[in-house]
C-alpha cells in the first residue's frame, strides 16, 4: 500500500505533468505563429520582430521540453531505496 506522503507526491506529479502538456502546447502554438508571422513578414521592421519572435518562442519550448524531461524521469521517494538490506 501507498503512504500517504507517496500518494501526495504521486498527486503533486500528477498535476505538474498536466500544466506541463499544457506549457508544451501553448509554446507549440506560438511557435506556428511565430513562424507565420517570419513567412509573412514585410520590410527589415517586419522581418526582424519575425526573428525575433520566432528565436524567442523556439527557446521557450526548448526549454520547457528539457523541463518535461526532468519531471518524467523523477521517481516517486524511497523509490530509489528498495532492496537495500542494512
Amino acid at each position: 500500500m501507498l503512504g500517504k506522503t507517496k500518494n501526495q507526491w504521486l498527486a503533486a506529479q500528477t498535476r505538474d505533468k498536466m500544466e506541463m502538456i499544457d506549457d508544451v502546447r501553448k509554446a507549440e502554438l506560438e511557435l506556428n505563429t511565430a513562424r507565420w508571422r517570419f513567412d509573412d513578414a514585410v520590410g527589415q521592421d517586419q522581418v526582424d520582430y519575425a526573428i525575433y519572435t520566432l528565436e524567442a518562442a523556439e527557446k521557450k519550448l526548448d526549454m520547457l521540453l528539457r523541463k518535461a524531461k526532468a519531471l518524467w524521469s523523477q521517481t516517486p521517494p524511497d523509490e530509489g531505496r528498495r532492496g537495500n538490506i542494512g
